[in-house]
Order: C-alpha cells, then structure tokens, then sequence
C-alpha cells in the first residue's frame, strides 16, 4: 500500500480550489478583513434566505451553513490549492487498486455529550449513510458517494479501513463534504425524521446545537472544551470566539439587506447583485464565492416527447445567450459557465465550445431535421410546437432562478422556439416527477454541489428520479466509465468526455456558474467561505466600535 495524505488527483488540486473575492470600501482578501487581536465574546446573528429541506447534512442541508459549525468531517480541503487535508482524519493510506483506504484518526476528540471520536464509530457512521442511501431519504450526491461501498472495519480503536467494490479516487474528497459529517452514537440511533428537523444532533464540531424553531431559527451555543480545529484551514486553536450564533430565517432580500444595514443583522446571505455596491458603501463588507458543483441549469424531461429530443435539446442549447445573462442580471464578479460543472470543480475541463451563442445554427438544425416555421413564427414538426414548458419549484434557490428563465424565454423566443415557464410548488414537482411519461413538463431547473466530479455518476443514472424510466444508453455508459475508472489518468478522461457529452447532446444546459455573495457587517471579522459553499464562522469574532 501507499501511503498518503494527498489524494491520488494530485494534478487537479488547483482546479479545485475555491474561486473566493472580497469586496469593500477598502478593499480586502479572500475573508472579512482583520481589525486587531480578536477577542471572544458576543452573539452574532445571520440572516438566512430560505430554510432547509433539513437540518442535518447528511440528509438534506443543501445552503445551510449551520452543520459546518457544529458538525465535523474526516477530511478537509486546502483553501488555495484544494488538496485534501487532515480532519478528523490525521493521515491515511490508499490501496494501489483505490478500492481501499485505511484512515488513522485524531486522539483527544470527543462530541458535545462527551463521547470519544473512536474507529468502531467512524465504522457505525459510514454504516449508517449507507443503509441512509438505500432507504432513499440522502440526496443524489453522497448515493454517488457509496454507490460501490463494501464495508468498514475496525483495524484497532483508532484505525478504520472503507472498501469499496471498484475504484474510488475520490472518496477522500468526498468526505470532506458536509454530508458526510461524523456523529455521536445518540444521533445515529434517532429517526430521520428527528435529525432531519435537527434534533439530538450531536457532533464535535466548536458549536453545539441549543434551540431549533422550525422555518425560523437555529441557535448555537460555544463548546468550551474544543480543540482539534483542522491544521492549515483556520486562524487559531481552541474554542471558537463567539459565545453564540443565530441563524434566523429572512426570505426578503430587502429585508436582509436593511437588517445588514441598521445592525439587526450581523451576516446575510445572498446580497442581491443590485444592492452590493451600497452595501459596501456603508462599510460593510461582500464576500463572493463559486461553489463547486453542476451549475445551474435545466434538465431534460427524457420521457416527454421535447425533453427526449436531441434536436431540440442542441437548439435550446445553442439559442442561449449566457454572457447576456451575466451581463444583464449579474456582474462581472459572476463568471459564465465553460462547463456542466463549476470551473474549480475537480476534473473541470473547458467545454466553452458547446456553450457558444449560435441562434443561426439553432434553426438550422431545427429546420434541417424536419421542423418547420408555422405563421406565428415558432417551430413545428408532425402537429407538435415546439413550445416546452420548464418546470421552477417556487421559492427554491437552487438551480435557474425566474428571472433567468424569464430572459431565456426571450432569447428563446427570438428563434421561433415559445418556452413556457412552468412555476410549481414542491408537493406539485413531486407528482410531475413520478408521472414523467405525461408530459406535464419538458425540462427543470436544477444544479447540484459536490466538492468531487463523482457526484455526476448518480446525477445521470437512471437510478435518478429525474431519469426514471428513460433507456439513455449512451448516457448510460458514459457516466458508468467515469465510475468504473482505475487510474487517475481514466478518471480524468471519463470525467471529460461526461462533461462534452452533456453538453454536445443537451442533457445539461447550463445558464451560469453558482456564486454566493454573503455579506458581513463593519465590526465582524474573520469570516470565510469554505471550499463547499458554507460560511464558516469558527475563526469569526466582533468588536463594538464597528470598526
């Protein structure tokens, strides 16, 4: 065996870096700028855009950066580089074959009710995401994760080794994903449906959970005995600074940025694009930041008959002006994508050929393979319009937003192809999602974040509930090579030709690469954003001159 504390992508460590900026009046780094010692003390409140599917990480926390203060992961990523680091694991070995990993734990850990971090419950946490998998209540992503996992077992109290039936290069980046937040013993023992609303979520993180108000808030209280912060990420060891933090949930981006201002609010998320300058005006500070991930973008319906249509995949592909949209809706702190993932995903490759604006070769294609202008100006072929409907849950902040789909519907438009704008409330999405074949939709909005390009293997499965019932060989087998690939020389060539084929053929449309703008007050300090997308507030403290 080798031994590692790097992963085996060592070539791909800049890619997956996170792209992270600060802007204010004076200008700053990559986190909420210094001012001093720190000192300890206070409550800072953050202002949320939306609540959780859940609470829990390992469920359904996409957006929530609460789990990253008081839950903990095996691994890590560097900030610069995006080299695997160190968490709760202090080193690791890797099997020649990537089918097996033995991992050394760190001595001295312990979770918020006292229990040790030990191997046999490391065992009973990777144990428990599994059989999580299989009861279909985790997302796309950690399915992806441990679609090959074989088992754990207990080397000695503080040595684990995870086997895997194929190759997993990138399960050490993998773990370094909030869903794969490690717990106390009570926690895997409570229903989901507990977890999921966040109670009895006991982890070893600097904070420890105090109050959960559904679609409201959750408070967090400092654990006074923490002391293993990951080397190489953070400012100081020891307790966090803070005594308290309190995320409150405040759908009103107007609202948010008004309670920034007069002080109710100490952080906000998602500043919108028009408020940011008077945000930095006043003194306060934006961070920005591009998650790693499938950005957003829409998906084929593959059992209605527009969604399944090449043609009309690669015409809609073809007909959207991205740069328009950035430039329209956004800024140039905003980056239009070059891919079907995030250029500081690991395994990126530029693919900005098929993401071209070419409306000319749009109709073309459409009038080479059979279709036709009917008198209104929008395309037809054998009684069918070319007219599909793409389906938003409302409220949901994940994938195109209205806004975006209102100025491609125009784009769209503009080449005889009539989109329709389909909002829809979740307990709707869920009934079109199992009645694909009916044809109440054509595409969806969607993206999904992961910090390693393995999580596109279960995002175009058919094993996914979006691809359901569809036969997409081609499809298919290109995710199952990415899947399947031994050497990091494989992974990377599978990881590309996924990449071309999701966007030559339209399974993927991108609209633009995923930024959080997070903003923070004058007197708060210390704030970044870790390589997930998450606030990270452990090195964070205030002062009460605004300064």
């Amino acid at each position: 065996m080798k031994t590692s504390r790097n992963i085996v992508a060592v070539a791909f460590f800049g890619a997956a870096a996170l792209t992270l900026s600060a802007c204010s009046g004076s200008g700053s780094g990559g986190s909420s700028e210094p001012a001093g010692d720190p000192v300890s003390g206070g409550t800072l409140t953050y202002a949320l855009a939306e609540w959780p599917k859940c609470v829990d990480p390992v469920l359904r926390a996409r957006g929530l950066s609460a789990p990253e203060q008081f839950a903990d992961r095996l691994t890590d990523q560097d900030r610069e580089t995006g080299e695997v680091i160190p968490r709760l694991a202090e080193s690791w070995k890797i099997a020649p074959d990537a089918k097996s990993f033995t991992l050394t734990l760190r001595e001295g850990v312990t979770f918020s009710d006292g229990t040790p971090l030990t191997a046999d419950l490391v065992k009973a946490n990777l144990d428990n995401l599994k059989e999580i998998t299989e009861s279909g209540q985790s997302e796309t992503q950690i399915v992806s994760a441990l679609n090959t996992y074989v088992g754990t077992t207990v080397v000695d109290p503080r040595t684990v080794r995870v086997d895997f039936s194929e190759p997993e290069l990138g399960f050490l980046r993998n773990l370094s994903d909030p869903y794969f937040s490690v717990y106390a013993p009570s926690t895997l023992e409570a229903p989901l449906e507990d977890r999921c609303a966040g109670k009895g979520l006991v982890g070893s993180g600097p904070y420890v959970i105090s109050e959960v108000i559904n679609q409201q808030r959750i408070t967090l209280d400092k654990r006074d005995d923490y002391g293993w912060a990951p080397a190489g990420v953070t400012d100081h060891e020891g307790a966090a600074y803070l005594d308290q933090i309190v995320f409150e949930v405040v759908p009103e981006s107007g609202v948010r940025v008004g309670g920034l201002s007069s002080g109710q609010f100490d952080v906000i998320d998602d500043v919108p694009v028009v408020d940011q300058d008077a945000v930095t005006a006043q003194g306060a500070e934006i961070l920005t930041a591009v998650t790693p991930n499938l950005v957003p973008g829409l998906r084929q319906n593959p059992l209605s008959p527009l969604g399944a249509d090449l043609v009309v995949r690669q015409a809609i592909q073809k007909s959207i002006d991205r740069t328009e949209i950035r430039d329209t809706l956004y800024s140039d702190k905003y980056n239009v994508p070059t891919s079907a993932i995030a250029s500081n995903t690991p395994l990126w490759q530029d693919k900005s050929e098929y993401l071209q604006y070419r409306p000319d070769e749009a109709q073309a294609l459409l009038a080479d393979n059979g279709w036709v202008k009917g008198a209104d100006g929008v395309w037809a072929k054998d009684g069918l319009r070319l007219a599909p409907k793409i389906m938003i849950i409302t409220g949901s902040s994940q994938g195109a937003t209205q806004q975006e789909l209102e100025l491609i519907q125009q784009q769209l438009n503009k080449v005889g192809i009539a989109a329709q704008i389909l909002p829809v409330t979740q307990a709707e999405y869920s009934a079109l999602m199992k009645n694909k074949a009916d044809g109440g939709y054509d595409f969806l909005t969607g993206s999904g974040p992961a910090k390693d390009v393995d999580f596109l293997v279960g995002l175009f499965q058919n094993t996914n509930q979006a691809l359901q019932g569809s036969n997409q060989v081609d499809l298919e087998e290109a995710a199952a090579v990415l899947n399947r690939a031994a050497t990091d020389e494989d992974r990377a060539e599978a990881a590309g030709a996924l990449q071309e084929k999701l966007l030559r053929d339209g399974y993927w449309i991108p609209v633009r690469e995923q930024t959080k703008a997070v903003g923070v007050a004058a007197n708060i300090h210390g704030v970044s954003i870790d390589p997930y997308g998450a606030t990270v507030l452990y090195d964070t403290w205030r002062t009460d001159d605004g300064s």
